[in-house]
C-alpha cells in the first residue's frame, strides 16, 4: 500500500491503516479520508470514508477494529450527492445500478460533506478511464472491477474471498453448524435425556429444603414438637440431598462425555470436509492467499468450533432448560415476588446484545491478527536459510514482536470489554436480588409467606439468574465461535475456478497429441498472458519452450494440466477438449519434473511412489534405478526407508531432482512436462540427471523448459513465446538459421558463457 499522498480533513491512524491491508492493492494510493459520527447502519459512532486512485472504502469502528466494510470500485461512480434526511444526512455515490451510501453524518456535519462532497467528484472525474484505459484499470484492480459483486445484495467482493461478508449472518452460520450434528443425531438424543433428567433433579434441593425448615426446624420450637418424628423425618430428607447429589453429578459426567464425544466428531467432519475442499480448488485460490491464514482455518478455527459444540452448546442447552423450569416453579410458588425477579431480564437482554456487536467486530480483528502470525511463521521458518545467510534474525523477531504487539493490543481490548461487561450484568441482578430480599423479606415478617417458602423461593431466584449470568458470559465464546465459522464457511463457500463440467468424459489412454487453438488467457482481467496462441504437437515429440523470462513459457504448461481455465480458445489431447474430460483422468496421465521438486516429509519409497501409492517394491526400485538414483538411496542408513525431511531438507538438489524423476516414471505419463529440470547443477550431476531424463523422454510427448538453451538442441521443436503470443516454431538449426529471437538468446547465452570462462 503506497504512503497517503493528499489526505485532507481527518488523517488515517496506522493502527486503523494496518487493518486495511487486505483491502487494498499493494499499488493503491489513500488519496482522501475522513470521518463521520454516524455508521452506515444509522447507529452512532465513529466510521470512516477513505478514496482511493481505484476505489472508495468506508467502514466502522467497534472497540478499534474495523467492520461492516464497503468497497466500490471508483469506475463503477457515476457522480456524487449529498442527501438532507430529518437530523441526518447521507453522502451517496451514483451507480448505474441503485447506487451506494458511502457516509451518513449529524446535520453538524453538513458543511463538512458538502466540500467532500465536491472533492469526491473531483476525483470520480480525474479517474474516469478511456476507452482505450479501461481494461488497463479493471487489470489493476483485478476480479473485485471485474464485477465480482454479492447476487444478493450487490456488495463488491474482495478478491481473496470468494463470498460476500454482509450475507454471513450469525444465526444462520451457527445454526449451519449445528447441522453438522445431524448424522450423530443418536449421541445428541442420549445427551439430551441425560441432560432433562439431570437438570430436573438438580432443581429438587429448594423444594426439600422448604420441607426441611417448615415442617423441622420451625416446628422444633414448639415444647409439644416430638423428636422422634423430627428426626425420622431430617434423616429422610438429607438421605434425599445426599441421593440427588449423587444421581445429579454422575448423569453430568456421563452426560459431558456424551456431548463431548459429539463436538469431537462434528469437528472431525467439518475438518475433514474442509481439508477436501481445500484440494478442489486451483492455483488462483493459494495464489491470492497466505499459507498460514488456510492452516488458521483448519486448525485454529474448527478448534474453537469444538469447543463451542461440545462445552459451549452444552452450557447453552442447560441454561435455557434451568431457567424456563425455574421460571414455572418461580410463578407457582409466588407470583408477585417471580415477576420481580423477571423484571430486571430485559436489561440484562439489551445490555448483551449491545456488548454482542463489540465482541464481534472486535474478535474478527483478533483472528485477523492471529491468522497473521500464522503466514508470519509459515513464511519465516521453513526459509530460516535465507534468514540465516543473511543475517536477518533481529529483522524477523522484530516483525514477529510487532504482530504479536497487535495481537496483544487486540486480547486486553477484548479483556476491556469484558472486564466492563460482567460488572454490569453482575450489578444489575444484585439489584434485583436486593428488591426480592425486600419484598419477600416484607412478607415473611407479615406472615403471609412461610420463612420455608421464602427460602426455597430466594434459591430458585439464585438458580435462575446463576443461568442468565452464565448465558451472557457465554456471549464472548459465541462470539469466537460466530467469527470461527463465519472464516471456516467463507473456505466452504468459495467455489472452485477450475471444475469438471456437467457430463465429462473420462479420457482414455493417450497417444500425447496437443493442440492449442486460438487460446487467450490472463491471471488478471485486461492483462492478457497469452494470446491467440496456436501451434500442433504430435505425439511422442519433444517440444522445448523458449522466451525471455515473464513470457508465458510456465503459463503454457500450466494451461495443458489445466490448472487455470483459459478465457477463450481450445485446447485438445488426441483430439478431446479439455473442458469435455475430467480432471483426474487428464492428470493421471501426465507427468511433472520441477525446478524446485517438493518431497513430503516421509520415507523416501512414499515420496517415489507418491503419484502411484499402489505400486509394487520392486516397481519403485525400477523407478529409482532409471532416474540414477538407486544407488544413493542405498548409501542412506535405511535405504529406501529413510525420511527425507521437511521439502526433502535432507537431500542434495540433484539427489532430491533425481527422486521428483524417479516419481514421474513410476506413474509412466503419457505427456510429460519439464520446467527448468536442470537448472543450478554442477556438470556431474547435471550428466546423471540428463541421462535419466533421456530414458524418461522416450515414446512420450514432452514440454521442455530450460534456461540454458544448449539443453533444448535435441528437441524436435522449440516454441519461442515472446509477449504471450508464438513468435518462431522449428528445431533448432532452423531458428539458427532464420537468426530471430531464439537465434538472438543463443547469441546471448554464449556470450555470457564466454565471460564467466574469463
Amino acid at each position: 500500500m503506497a504512503e497517503t499522498t493528499d489526505i485532507i480533513d481527518d488523517p488515517l491512524p496506522p493502527d486503523i491503516r494496518n487493518q486495511l491491508t487486505d483491502m487494498l492493492q499493494p499499488s493503491e494510493t489513500i488519496q482522501f479520508s475522513t470521518t463521520s459520527d454516524i455508521r452506515l447502519d444509522g447507529t452512532f459512532g465513529e466510521s470512516w470514508l477513505l478514496a482511493t486512485d481505484l476505489q472508495f472504502l468506508s467502514f466502522g469502528l467497534n472497540a478499534g477494529a474495523v467492520s461492516d466494510i464497503v468497497q466500490l470500485p471508483m469506475q463503477e461512480i457515476t457522480g456524487i450527492e449529498v442527501k438532507d434526511l430529518v437530523g441526518s444526512g447521507q453522502l451517496k455515490a451514483r451507480t448505474a445500478n441503485e447506487g451506494a451510501t458511502l457516509a451518513r453524518f449529524s446535520k453538524g456535519l453538513n458543511p463538512k460533506f458538502n466540500d467532500v462532497a465536491k472533492k469526491l467528484e473531483t476525483l470520480v472525474k480525474e479517474a474516469q478511464p478511456d476507452l482505450e484505459d479501461e481494461k488497463v484499470l479493471r487489470g489493476r484492480l483485478g476480479r473485485t472491477a471485474a464485477g465480482k459483486r454479492c447476487d444478493a445484495c450487490g456488495t463488491v467482493i474482495h478478491h481473496r474471498s470468494g463470498v460476500c461478508p454482509n450475507c454471513l449472518e450469525t444465526r444462520k452460520l451457527l445454526t449451519r453448524l449445528l447441522s453438522y450434528a445431524k448424522p450423530h443425531w443418536k449421541l445428541g438424543v442420549i445427551s439430551l435425556f441425560l441432560l432433562l433428567t439431570a437438570t430436573f433433579i438438580g432443581l429438587l434441593p429448594p423444594l426439600l429444603m422448604r420441607e426441611l425448615i417448615d415442617n423441622v426446624l420451625e416446628p422444633a420450637s414448639d415444647p409439644f414438637f416430638i423428636k422422634e418424628d423430627g428426626y425420622a423425618q431430617l434423616y429422610m430428607l438429607v438421605g434425599m440431598f445426599f441421593m440427588i447429589n449423587l444421581s445429579s453429578s454422575v448423569l453430568s459426567a456421563i452426560r459431558s462425555y456424551i456431548l463431548s464425544k459429539l463436538g469431537q466428531h462434528v469437528t472431525y467432519d467439518l475438518r475433514n470436509q474442509v481439508y477436501q475442499h481445500l484440494h478442489r480448488h486451483s492455483l488462483s485460490f493459494y495464489n491470492e492467499r497466505e499459507t498460514g491464514r488456510i492452516m488458521a482455518s483448519i486448525t485454529q478455527d474448527v478448534g474453537r468450533l469444538q469447543d463451542f459444540i461440545s462445552d459451549g452448546l452444552q452450557e447453552v442447552i442447560r441454561d435455557i432448560l434451568t431457567i424456563v423450569i425455574i421460571c414455572v416453579i418461580l410463578f407457582s410458588m409466588n407470583p408477585k415476588l417471580a415477576a420481580l425477579t423477571l423484571l430486571s431480564t430485559p436489561l440484562l437482554v439489551y445490555t448483551t446484545l449491545k456488548f454482542s456487536e463489540r465482541f464481534h467486530s472486535t474478535y474478527r480483528g483478533l483472528w485477523r491478527r492471529w491468522a497473521g502470525i500464522s503466514a508470519l511463521l509459515a513464511d519465516t521458518i521453513p526459509g530460516v536459510r535465507v534468514v540465516k545467510a543473511f543475517t536477518q534474525e533481529d529483522r524477523e523477531v522484530e516483525k514477529f514482536e510487532t504482530r504479536s504487539k497487535e495481537l496483544l493490543e487486540g486480547e486486553v481490548r477484548v479483556a476491556g470489554i469484558r472486564s466492563v461487561f460482567s460488572p454490569i450484568m453482575a450489578f444489575i441482578t444484585s439489584i434485583s436480588t436486593l428488591v426480592i430480599w425486600f419484598v419477600g423479606g416484607g412478607s415473611v415478617i407479615e406472615q403471609t409467606l412461610t420463612l420455608g417458602n421464602f427460602v426455597a423461593f430466594t434459591q430458585y431466584m439464585y438458580r435462575y439468574y446463576g443461568p442468565v449470568q452464565s448465558l451472557c458470559r457465554l456471549n464472548h465464546r459465541f462470539q469466537r465461535a460466530s467469527t470461527s465459522a463465519e472464516r471456516v464457511f467463507e473456505v466452504l463457500d468459495t467455489q472452485p475456478d477450475v471444475i469438471d463440467q456437467p457430463n465429462v468424459i473420462k479420457l482414455p489412454r493417450i497417444e500425447g497429441k496437443v493442440e492449442f487453438q486460438d487460446v487467450t488467457f490472463s491471471y488478471e482481467p485486461g492483462k492478457p498472458v497469452l494470446q491467440d496462441l496456436s501451434f500442433t504437437i504430435e505425439a511422442g515429440e519433444m517440444i522445448g519452450l523458449a522466451g525471455h523470462s515473464g513470457a508465458g513459457k510456465s503459463t503454457l504448461i500450466n494451461l495443458i494440466c489445466r490448472f487455470y481455465d483459459i478465457e477463450s480458445g481450445k485446447i485438445l489431447i488426441d483430439g478431446h477438449d479439455l473442458q469435455d474430460v475430467s480432471l483426474k483422468s487428464l492428470r493421471d496421465q501426465i507427468g511433472v519434473v520441477l525446478q524446485d521438486p517438493f518431497l513430503f516429509n516421509a520415507p523416501m519409497v512414499e515420496n517415489i511412489a507418491y503419484g502411484k501409492p499402489d505400486a509394487s517394491l520392486a516397481e519403485i526400485v525400477a523407478a529409482a534405478k532409471t532416474a540414477n538414483a538407486h544407488d544413493f538411496i542405498l548409501r542412506l542408513p535405511d535405504g529406501y526407508d529413510t525420511p527425507v525431511g521437511e521439502r526433502g531438507v535432507r537431500l542434495s538438489g540433484g539427489e532430491r531432482q533425481r527422486i521428483s524423476i524417479a516419481r514421474a516414471i513410476l506413474r509412466d505419463p503419457r505427456i510429460l512436462i519439464l520446467d527448468e529440470a536442470t537448472s543450478s547443477m554442477d556438470t556431474e550431476t547435471e550428466a546423471q540427471i540428463q541421462e535419466a531424463l533421456h530414458r524418461l523422454i522416450q515414446g512420450r510427448t514432452t514440454f521442455a523448459i530450460a534456461h540454458r538453451l544448449s539443453t533444448l538442441k535435441h528437441a524436435n521443436r522449440l516454441l519461442i513465446i515472446e509477449n504471450g503470443e508464438l513468435a518462431e516454431i522449428g528445431s533448432h538449426d532452423e531458428l539458427i538459421a532464420q537468426d530471430g529471437i531464439y537465434a538472438r538468446l543463443c547469441h546471448m547465452q554464449t556470450e555470457l558463457s564466454q565471460i564467466r570462462a574469463l
